[in-house]
């Protein structure tokens, strides 16, 4: 055996060898390194999607927080609207101050204010306003852009008056308002 080791040129003797530890270390992968590097992958993916979804739930976290400020805000706005003032004196004369406030910012001169009639609308009250203004056009109109945030949502214009006043460039307004509150009672109407 010796012999015909010897007559094996040492370059193909080299590739033999070469080949034998190849092979073995082909197979050393397969038995002993590749489940321990996919649990190695396995684990670093886990982690990635861990910390992926750790940074939505903050997201979450932060836009749940503020949501739940907008709601209570939206709430506390609809509590507000919705609240039946007390006397209806008081109601008249919140609404005449209201009024003149937002006027008086916007350069109009609020003339008159008079209660009229009142009706119920389904499970409303339904309270209305004769309003008198006059002031200059553009100014006219800017207040009555700003009715809303002025009087709230439940308030709104159910006629609506414009002419010319002598004085100038004046313009006289007339507005009937409506303010609707919640009845009392599901059976009060009036």
């Amino acid at each position: 055996m010796l012999e015909a080791l010897s007559r094996i040129s040492p370059r193909v003797l080299l590739l033999v060898m070469i080949f034998i530890v190849s092979a073995a270390a082909f197979e050393g992968w397969f038995l002993v390194l590749r489940k321990p590097l996919g649990e190695y992958r396995q684990l670093a993916a886990t982690r990635e999607s861990l910390a992926a979804a750790l940074e939505a739930s903050a997201n979450e976290h932060g836009v749940l927080s503020r949501l739940t400020v907008e709601l209570k805000e939206l709430s506390d706005r609809l509590s507000g609207e919705l609240r039946a003032p007390g006397p209806d004196d008081q109601l008249a004369i919140s609404l005449m101050t209201e009024l003149d406030h937002a006027a008086a910012r916007r350069g109009v001169m609020l003339t008159g204010v008079k209660p009229g009639t009142r009706r119920q609308v389904l499970s409303f009250e339904e309270i209305a306003f004769d309003v008198s203004a006059q002031g200059k056009y553009l100014l006219l109109c800017q207040w009555l852009l700003d009715f809303e945030r002025t009087l709230g949502r439940s308030a709104t214009v159910t006629d609506f008056t414009m002419r010319a006043m002598e004085e100038g460039r004046q313009v006289g307004l007339t507005l009937k308002v409506a303010l609707y509150r919640p009845l009392a009672s599901a059976g009060a109407g009036k």
